[in-house]
């Protein structure tokens, strides 16, 4: 069966997605660094100008060829600003005429191909497969162990998110888009409130603010490098033997300045078995927006060079972009960051 006209320009978009992925290497990149794809990077890359500006009916427009250029506003979160700049690349990729967008960009799934705008659709589409392909959640799923199963669970989806730098809404739609998860599987996931999610994942304690998230990382987490915001919660489960002597040691948090709000042992009670390891549960709030590097180990106190495990954290916490260049244009060019 022939594929219509607003299909053929869907797959066209994904394939144009795909190409600057190739061209790019974006694929072993993510592997290599944070787990989740830099739009701000890659349409520096493109030579494509991009600033950031308090734009306040919009969240972003474009400039085709030959000027080339992509504004985003400063207005809106992180997860915003990178869906709103990777559809602005879809525009300027596909040759699109110059376009402002609005907030209607976020409200439609870029995989129902639904709209009367090919352009937009595309613009949707080409966003869509660019910051959540399918092989990063494969990627994120293999990292964590995560099967199917626990992909139906919006507590699992919320931490998925996170890693990947999208809002909870959009990482539930790419369940489906991928045929990771059946289109009904993902209409139950969407129907959880991201408020809701964030109380699940730590219900004694609260992020700085209502745009905050709460993380929660295991010693599967162990090599990431984190972006979120500076009001961030962060809770850490891990295992701890200390039956064997063992403790984890969490000077390098202190030593950052970062707030410990609880440090709780965890016991397995139902069935109860001596011997099995415990869980430390830790929470912290960050000190104040910029970059740590964490390495927490489980060790014997009586012996330093003792170590049963490690959790290595790049944690960058600046939150959204503020206007003019980008952070990482700004740290190309050798500009002080604060």
């Amino acid at each position: 069966m022939a594929r219509s006209p607003v299909e053929a320009a869907r797959l066209k978009a994904v394939a144009e997605a795909k190409k600057v992925h190739r061209a790019l290497d974006i694929q072993q990149r993510v592997r290599e660094a944070d787990g989740q794809v830099d739009v701000f990077d890659a349409i520096s890359e493109l030579d494509i100008a991009l600033v950031f500006k308090p734009l306040t009916s919009a969240l972003g427009f474009c400039l085709p060829d030959p000027l080339r250029g992509i504004m985003v506003t400063t207005r809106r979160t992180l997860h915003i600003q990178r869906f709103t700049a990777a559809h602005e690349l879809g525009h300027v990729i596909l040759k699109h005429s110059p376009r402002i967008d609005t907030d209607t960009i976020l409200a439609r799934n870029p995989y129902s191909g639904g709209g009367t705008d090919i352009q937009e659709m595309q613009a949707e589409a080409f966003a869509a497969e660019f910051l959540l392909p399918r092989w990063l959640y494969i990627y994120h799923a293999a990292k964590q162990g995560w099967g199917s199963g626990h992909l139906r669970n919006p507590d699992v989806v919320y931490q998925l998110s996170l890693r990947m730098g999208a809002s909870y809404k959009a990482t539930c739609w790419g369940l489906s888009g991928h045929r990771i998860l059946s289109q009904s599987e993902v209409n139950s996931l969407v129907k959880a409130t991201v408020s809701k999610l964030k109380v699940a994942a730590e219900e004694r304690f609260k992020p700085g603010h209502s745009h905050a998230d709460v993380w929660k990382f295991t010693g599967r987490d162990t090599g990431a490098r984190i972006s979120g915001n500076p009001d961030d919660l962060l809770r850490f489960d891990l295992e701890e033997d200390s039956d064997a002597g063992y403790i984890w040691d969490l000077s390098d948090l202190d030593k950052a300045g970062y707030q410990i709000l609880s440090d709780e042992s965890e016991f397995s009670r139902d069935p109860l078995v001596y011997g099995e390891p415990s869980r430390r549960v830790v929470v912290a709030r960050p000190p104040r927006a910029g970059t740590t590097n964490l390495a927490l180990q489980e060790r014997r106190p009586w012996a330093p060079g003792s170590s049963s495990g490690t959790l290595n954290l790049r944690l960058r916490l600046e939150g959204k972009e503020e206007s003019g260049l980008s952070r990482g244009d700004l740290r190309r060019r050798g500009v002080p960051m604060q």
